[in-house]
């Protein structure tokens, strides 16, 4: 095919296929990472030759004296370049001031802006707030096979980055939802995702203290720009793996925390939030009085769980080490009065803790796999 149409302009071999992609300014960074997830060889430990926790050989063995050919590979593709390009491009750059310029009806919610969220960061941090041209960022990553329901067990970890600023019909499309990260398999990485979320987390740190000079096509001049992580999106597992509190056994409700009402099944030897529900209903609803259709001769008289703030949960969590610091720590308490694995990456960004929604579940992604699960029980 490629000698049969005039002028051939096809790259010869895969190398020059690259060379010609490069000059687009989208590269990506190959990071070598232990054979366990346990690290990754970066920064400071760029030049170890075995993992500091597990002390697997970081290459593979060869007969060939000077081969370093590395037993694990993860694919890196940097933020900060993708964000400075919607502000090279014409089309696009005028469209990243939507959130801030747009007149919308009030009190009608069509866009993150409208949200309580956005609007408690913008009291937080006013300066971030007054150039409406900072990004604003959402991250969110699930599981997939790249082999299908073939026999063959690999899953993949895809780690994608939203651009908020746009308008409802561009922000959720897929030419703005970037591929920043590609955790290789062939395992769940569970905890040690933040070992794989360490290149993504200095790239935040930088876009909001050291901040990067960039070119607006649109109003034709450099402006400083700044970028923040918003909240993390994903379903109930995943959720456990980014915000660090274990999403399974009686606790694993991240909103109720200590205080669930969950208990054991006798037969079933499952845990059941049965009847967990009413505790959050107004205190003059009739449910809450109703001693038959819920748990027999049980009436609800409590209140809701407290909604513990980010400087609360922080503080909670403090003396946790991270899982790129320290590994197989035995918390205390876990499983009886907390369920904390360890203390999330995303802690390291300044202004994590004065998010009010810092992880959000995917219910669409949710109510999809509830689906599937109850037309297999049947």
């Amino acid at each position: 095919m490629r000698y049969s149409m005039l002028p051939n302009k096809v790259p010869s071999s895969f190398y020059e296929a690259e060379k010609l992609v490069s000059k687009l300014g989208l590269g990506h960074e190959k990071i070598d990472c232990c054979v366990n997830g346990c690290m990754l060889y970066y920064k400071e430990d760029i030049a170890l030759t075995e993992c500091k926790f597990c002390f697997e050989p970081r290459f593979k063995k060869s007969n060939k004296p000077n081969s370093k050919v590395p037993r694990k590979r993860m694919h890196y593709l940097p933020l900060i370049p993708r964000l400075q390009r919607l502000y090279a491009s014409p089309s696009f750059a005028k469209h990243m001031r939507w959130h801030f310029e747009n007149q919308r009806e009030p009190d009608v919610m069509c866009h993150p802006s409208d949200g309580e969220a956005w609007k408690h960061f913008d009291q937080m941090h006013p300066q971030f707030a007054f150039e409406p041209r900072n990004v604003r960022l959402g991250l969110c990553s699930d599981g997939f096979s790249p082999f299908g329901m073939s026999a063959k067990s690999y899953s993949c970890w895809p780690i994608i980055v939203t651009v908020y600023n746009l308008p409802p019909s561009m922000c959720m499309t897929t030419p703005y939802m970037f591929l920043n990260s590609i955790i290789p398999g062939k395992y769940n990485p569970k905890a040690k995702i933040d070992v794989y979320l360490q290149p993504l987390i200095d790239e935040l740190k930088c876009l909001w203290e050291t901040s990067v000079v960039t070119y607006d096509v649109s109003l034709k001049h450099n402006f400083v720009l700044k970028a923040a992580l918003m909240w993390t999106i994903s379903d109930f597992p995943a959720y456990g793996m980014l915000s660090g509190w274990q999403t399974a056994g009686k606790l694993s409700c991240p909103y109720c925390m200590e205080s669930s009402k969950s208990f054991w099944l006798k037969n079933g030897g499952k845990c059941s939030w049965f009847d967990c529900h009413r505790q959050f209903l107004p205190m003059g609803h009739p449910f809450r009085r109703n001693r038959d259709a819920f748990i027999k001769g049980r009436i609800e008289k409590s209140y809701p769980p407290y909604i513990l703030s980010g400087e609360e949960v922080l503080e909670r969590v403090s003396y946790i080490p991270q899982i790129t610091e320290q590994q197989g720590l035995k918390i205390p308490g876990y499983g009886s009065t907390h369920n904390w694995t360890k203390r999330s990456i995303f802690w390291e960004l300044p202004y994590w803790k004065n998010n009010m929604i810092r992880h959000n579940l995917d219910v669409m992604h949710i109510e999809k796999m509830f689906l599937i699960m109850c037309s297999t029980q049947l």
